[in-house]
């Protein structure tokens, strides 16, 4: 292995495409034996998930490598959209029909551990992490400001309360005011998303990368997709667990191999990148050995409207005066 100066805090000086992260991806194309392409989200973007809005990047990103039979995927993504996820993996399965696989550096959550699964083989970084796909669910619609939460917990918060009143004996009537929060078509849309992440990943699985175990496909997909297994959404699934728990196909970059080096050093230029000075726009970066691409979006923060408060009235209310008893007539 060459010896190299720290690569992140060396990216700041001149970081072009030309010079740096395009020699960067032709070395690593001769190690993989297969062309490869890049996919890097900005980690200070607000809006750098995994999008129907990639599409169309994400074809011109793959028609550069036309004509390749095998290709590698390099994915650094926080997720986003499934279903986004699931035709981004279709695109790259049509292109690379003779073998495709995924490189993570650092991190491939959610959606992005989706792609990953959808490959032939992972090669993961020492440090590098997948995690659960179960649906995670907007309190407020975008481009409102809300949390996610996981699907899974609306279901659970229910049957919480059920067993509070058959096994504990409490009250039905104190869950009264929770229970008339809970909309049926809000847990009906829960659970749809739960199953159609499980059927996802099970029939990616059973036709890749374990076609040759089926039954493991099963439960590699019911572990990542209902939040049973892994109950949270940020669960770091790292080599051994991918490998001797889920019993994906993975490989393990050697820390200390020239493979490592240009992985790492490509990641680090691809980000730093994304995070140039001045505010964050470029959200995600698409290239390979022949083009840069990237996707700039303007966040704009939007607060919910406030309904403006009644004024007070201008006099408080008078209380009608009693008036006398009429006398009666004489």
């Amino acid at each position: 292995m060459r010896f190299k100066d720290p690569i992140f805090q060396s990216v700041i000086a001149p970081n072009i495409y030309d010079r740096h992260r395009r020699p960067i991806i032709k070395r690593l194309q001769r190690k993989l034996g297969a062309k490869l392409i890049v996919y890097t989200a900005n980690p200070t973007h607000p809006i750098a998930h995994i999008m129907i809005q990639d599409v169309p990047l994400f074809e011109d990103l793959l028609r550069s490598v036309a004509g390749a039979e095998k290709g590698c995927l390099m994915i650094n993504s926080p997720g986003g959209d499934a279903n986004a996820a699931e035709k981004l993996l279709t695109m790259c399965r049509v292109r690379f029909t003779k073998g495709f696989s995924v490189i993570v550096p650092d991190y491939a959550k959610s959606a992005a551990a989706m792609i990953a699964l959808g490959s032939d083989k992972i090669l993961m970084g020492y440090l590098a992490e997948l995690g659960p796909i179960d649906p995670q669910l907007r309190t407020a619609p975008p481009p409102l400001p809300g949390e996610t939460i996981p699907a899974r917990s609306f279901i659970d918060g229910l049957e919480i309360i059920r067993k509070k009143v058959q096994e504990d004996g409490d009250p039905v009537q104190m869950y009264y005011p929770m229970m008339a929060q809970i909309r049926p078509e809000i847990l009906a849309r829960c659970q749809s998303a739960i199953d159609g992440s499980r059927e996802l990943a099970e029939k990616w699985l059973k036709k890749y990368m374990l076609k040759d175990d089926p039954r493991q496909a099963e439960l590699v997909a019911k572990w990542l997709s209902t939040g049973e297994k892994y109950k949270s959404h940020g669960k770091v699934i790292d080599f051994e667990e991918a490998k001797n728990v889920l019993k994906l196909n993975v490989e393990k970059i050697d820390p200390n191999s020239d493979l490592w080096s240009d992985v790492w050093e490509l990641y680090c230029r691809s980000t730093q990148f994304l995070q140039q000075v001045g505010p964050p726009v470029d959200a995600k970066l698409y290239e390979s050995e022949s083009v840069s691409l990237r996707m700039s979006i303007q966040a704009v923060m939007i607060r919910a409207p406030r309904l403006p408060a009644r004024p007070p009235p201008s006099q408080p209310p008078q209380r009608p005066t009693p008036q006398p008893p009429k006398s009666p007539p004489q």
